[in-house]
């Protein structure tokens, strides 16, 4: 066990495009800023999915699924029950 507390962190997002599904995704990757330990993700299943958050065979890699904040599909059991179109709001301003 590392005597180091883990109290700063540093984290790598890698956002990928999907091209073959249209879709977005973002890996993410954590480790302790002072002793470069990795972290696990957990509770997440293995693998990779489109639609769902994935984590690496090692647990060190989260994927997620994103998408732009332009409309929210509310979904139930897989069917499309409505559509929230969100406003755009321009964060630098």
């Amino acid at each position: 066990m590392s005597e180091c507390e883990h109290k700063e962190f540093d984290a790598l997002v890698t956002v990928n495009r999907l091209e073959d599904v249209k879709r977005f995704a973002a890996d993410i990757h954590i480790q302790c800023h002072d002793c470069g330990m990795q972290f696990r993700f957990l509770g997440l299943p293995g693998g990779l999915h489109p639609e769902r958050p994935t984590v690496s065979v090692d647990g060190t890699e989260a994927r997620l699924p994103i998408a732009p904040l332009e409309s929210i599909d509310l979904q139930l059991d897989g069917v499309r029950l409505a559509r929230v179109l969100m406003p755009h709001f321009d964060l630098e301003a």
